[in-house]
């Protein structure tokens, strides 16, 4: 698995925000439409953070950012898994991104957001 450079990830975000079309994009490095994104939150001992991962199913180039947990809410089908297997799929990208595809595929992924 490679991550996306950063002119790869500056196409990725040059479109519309993945809350107002949560589908599949374009790969700005293999050409699929088959990058997909994921948002979870974070609590830490000061404050919960966002964080995002965007991945091809096809090439797997990956790239994944932190934020401030703002803006709206959003469902998350990892949070019905045990809280420790949870953070230990959250700590290994090479089976989180094969869960995730599995849960797009079963139509649990993409995630919706509150308006």
């Amino acid at each position: 698995m490679r991550e996306f450079d950063a002119d790869q990830v500056q196409q990725l975000l040059a479109g519309p925000r993945f809350i107002d079309e949560p589908g599949e994009r374009r790969c700005p490095a293999c050409g699929a439409v088959a990058v997909r994104t994921y948002v979870y939150r974070r609590e830490g001992p000061h404050r919960t953070v966002r964080i995002t991962y965007m991945w091809c199913a096809s090439c797997r180039r990956h790239k994944g950012w932190t934020g401030p947990d703002a803006g709206p809410g959003f469902d998350d089908p990892l949070l019905r898994l045990p809280q420790a297997e949870r953070d230990a799929l959250l700590n290994d990208l090479e089976s989180l991104f094969p869960r995730l595809d599995r849960l797009w595929e079963a139509g649990d992924l993409p995630q919706t957001f509150d308006r």
